[in-house]
């Protein structure tokens, strides 16, 4: 099976080239199934039932979602219907909505599951390593996680942990391409960051102004966002036996304007 993974999406312009390009992405690298997440997708917080549906009405099978999953409260009247939409599974004050789910591909199936991380994060969660171990007996043998968190170290403990008994494990929030991917234990595909789906010419999807006026003026914003300009998409492809779950490769691509700029890869 072939999956591909989008970075953080953050703001308009993030979900509409995702829109726009994703058919042209899929008539490349042909996958089986697509993960997003989208959790900036509206004005960088949280995300509205209208794209949620734009984006599973667009080609994007499993969204999932991270510390600001409850951006847009109205979430609470339709995530607990909405199949195609995870939260991270280890809140532990909210109870709407799945953190995992297993859906099938052409006869085979794939289990999705989210999971935020503790350190550097505001919000109250249970530990991710047990969190995940009482619900993996339950999963396929393809499995990816997305593991949203801030620390690189705690995301590359939990893959070790998981490595053996899970397809991929691929880092969010932090909207930075890192460049480590690889396999773990022959079988694993990690990386510690997948990137963001927004504006090139930006902090992080966000406009460098409202950055600025957070950081070095200490004012009490919204990080805002420029929704005109130049695109990027950073996702992942990756390449997974039917029978195993293993995965054989994993690639991350950086695309701007629609054109790759980057490529990093690992595989046997």
């Amino acid at each position: 099976m072939r999956v591909i993974f989008f970075g953080d999406i953050v703001g308009d312009i993030g979900l509409q080239a995702l829109l726009i390009r994703l058919p042209e992405i899929k008539k490349t690298f042909r996958p089986d199934f697509v993960i997003a997440n989208g959790e900036n997708a509206c004005k960088g917080s949280g995300i509205t039932y209208k794209q949620y549906h734009a984006l599973i009405s667009g080609g994007v099978d499993c969204i999932t979602l991270g510390n600001h999953y409850r951006g847009r409260d109205q979430i609470d009247d339709w995530i607990d219907e909405a199949d195609g939409i995870l939260r991270p599974l280890n809140l532990k004050a909210y109870f709407h909505g799945v953190g995992s789910a297993t859906y099938l591909v052409d006869g085979k199936e794939i289990t999705i599951t989210n999971i935020m991380g503790q350190g550097f994060m505001k919000e109250e969660v249970d530990e991710p390593i047990p969190s995940f171990r009482d619900i993996l007996a339950a999963s396929s043998p393809i499995h990816i996680v997305d593991f949203h968190g801030e620390s690189t170290s705690e995301k590359k403990l939990f893959a070790f942990e998981f490595a053996g008994d899970v397809s991929a494990i691929l880092g969010t929030h932090t909207h930075v391409m890192t460049a480590d991917a690889q396999l773990l234990k022959g079988r694993c595909g990690f990386l510690s960051d997948a990137g963001f789906c927004g504006k090139n010419e930006s902090i992080i999807g966000y406009s460098p102004s409202s950055i600025r006026a957070a950081l070095v003026e200490k004012q009490r914003v919204r990080f805002g966002i420029d929704e005109e300009g130049e695109d990027e998409l950073d996702f992942i492809v990756m390449d997974i036996k039917d029978e195993t779950g293993a995965c054989q490769r994993i690639d991350g691509y950086r695309y701007v304007g629609g054109k790759e700029v980057s490529h990093v890869s690992s595989h046997h």
